[in-house]
């Protein structure tokens, strides 16, 4: 994140969508700097949306297709914080989503404040963030970190099939 607020395009908020990993390595500070300064800026619309998951998730998928190696909870789990509570502990708006059902109208909330806004969404670590198509090298790491002994691999395996069959089957589950 940048202070002072400048945009290229003026009358548009600021979104920024960070993973609870990189919330944690830089940017809850970054918030503290936006709670000081906000109410200086022109269009003080910001929001903040942040993946939970409390895992490095990025990394732990990464580790499972280009390596075939399974997730190591050791280094890849991360302190499950509250980014939405935080935000109001400093004196923003923080909103907190657990459900797919919730999330349209909490981005109408977000967008519409007058503030600053933290959007907290609880996210399964399981589910790839990785495209679907992946090469067929990839595929064996996937399949090779799994027969490793993946500490969640039921849910890996639940989450990957629903991420394919959604590109399958759009609108079904």
């Amino acid at each position: 994140m940048h202070w002072p607020r400048n945009t290229p395009i003026p009358d548009r908020p600021v979104i920024a969508l960070v993973g609870d990993g990189a919330m944690q390595m830089n940017n809850m500070a970054e918030l503290i700097t936006a709670a000081k300064y906000w109410r200086s800026w022109r269009d003080p619309r910001l929001i903040v949306c942040v993946f939970n998951n409390e895992d490095l998730n990025q990394v732990t998928w990464e580790q499972r297709i280009i390596n075939g190696d399974p997730k190591f909870e050791a280094s890849q789990r991360i302190p499950n914080v509250s980014y939405s509570r935080f935000a109001e502990l400093i004196g923003l708006r923080g909103i907190y989503v657990d459900s797919p059902q919730l999330l349209g109208s909490a981005w109408e909330q977000a967008l519409a404040s007058e503030m600053p806004v933290v959007l907290e969404v609880k996210t399964d670590p399981e589910v790839p963030p990785l495209p679907p198509h992946i090469t067929l090298q990839q595929a064996k790491n996937f399949s090779l970190a799994l027969m490793k002994g993946d500490p969640n691999e039921s849910s890996v395996i639940k989450g990957a099939a629903r991420q394919v069959l959604e590109t399958i089957l759009p609108g079904k589950e």
